[in-house]
């Protein structure tokens, strides 16, 4: 039940926050956007990375 609370109490504080410092909330939306799109390309390059490792002999057979 605290998990609910905080997250309530951090969502008003944002809304708050997006109300007085309109610029500074959308600035940081575009960051974590920006951020996202790299940790989220990197983990896609981990799977690929990894699927090479355990497919790597499979691969070259098939060359």
């Amino acid at each position: 039940m605290t998990a609910v609370l905080d997250k309530n109490m951090i969502e008003k504080a944002l809304k708050e926050l997006a109300i007085q410092e309109p610029e500074y909330v959308n600035d940081l939306i575009k960051q974590l956007g920006e951020e996202l799109k790299i940790a989220k390309k990197k983990r896609l390059e981990e799977i690929v990375k990894e699927d090479f490792e355990e497919y790597g002999e499979v691969f070259k057979a098939l060359a």
